[in-house]
């Protein structure tokens, strides 16, 4: 199985916007059919990131349907809570992908948060003892 997911930022990332989404599928009694499995695949190739739902009529452990979901689908689990799942897989195009940031992007935002930290330490107040002359005089 390979690994999309860079790092924990992106993870929570993911998980973000996983956060918004409802569950497109639903995994009953029937478990992980091949045509489950076609489905998923062909949403995520489209969509990037997916939320699976299994019911409580599923027998089968949610974390064991998530990996075996995921190597089945040539893609990564997110995060597993109680009963949803949630899989990532970039699309193919770099252009296109919603969730990956290049590293321009990355850098200009380093950059960004850069300048806010030096802004703040200017406008930070200097506290002076009242025996310095020095400020006194001024």
């Amino acid at each position: 199985m390979k690994k999309y997911i860079r790092d924990s930022k992106m993870r929570a990332k993911l998980k973000g916007a996983a956060m918004d989404m409802d569950p497109t599928f639903s995994i009953g009694k029937d478990s992980l059919t091949p045509d489950f499995v076609k489905a998923v695949s062909e949403y995520i190739r489209k969509h990037e990131l997916v939320k699976v739902s299994v019911l409580k009529n599923c027998d089968d452990d949610p974390k064991e349907l998530a990996y075996t979901l995921a190597g089945r689908s040539e893609s990564e689990v997110v995060q597993v809570i109680g009963r949803k799942i949630v899989l990532y897989k970039p699309d193919p195009d770099f252009k296109k992908r919603k969730y990956e940031m290049t590293k321009e992007e990355e850098q200009k935002i380093k950059a960004e948060k850069a300048k806010a930290s030096q802004k703040k330490r200017k406008t930070e107040l200097r506290i002076v003892e009242e025996a310095d002359e020095e400020y006194d005089n001024v």
